[in-house]
């Protein structure tokens, strides 16, 4: 119904990249239901990614740090 957890994540994909340049947040209502949308930087390319949970599932696998943020956002 609405976002109210909210949590960001910001790591480095690339070994190499430095600064933590990428970066997954998830937008969640109080059922845990809603996306994960995440921005992989590389040198010369940017990729986002959207990924959707319904009641904590998601619709495609998450990976360690889109499962980092959907933690976060819900434990606050």
């Amino acid at each position: 119904t609405s976002v109210t957890n909210t949590a960001i994540v910001r790591y480095d994909a690339y070994e190499d990249s430095g600064g933590h340049p990428s970066a997954s947040i998830a937008l969640l209502d109080a059922a845990r239901t809603g996306v994960v949308v995440t921005a992989i930087q590389g040198r010369d390319y940017a990729r986002i990614y959207m990924k959707e949970l319904d009641r904590g599932k998601p619709s495609v696998a998450l990976s360690a740090e889109e499962q980092g943020a959907v933690e976060r956002a819900v434990c606050r």
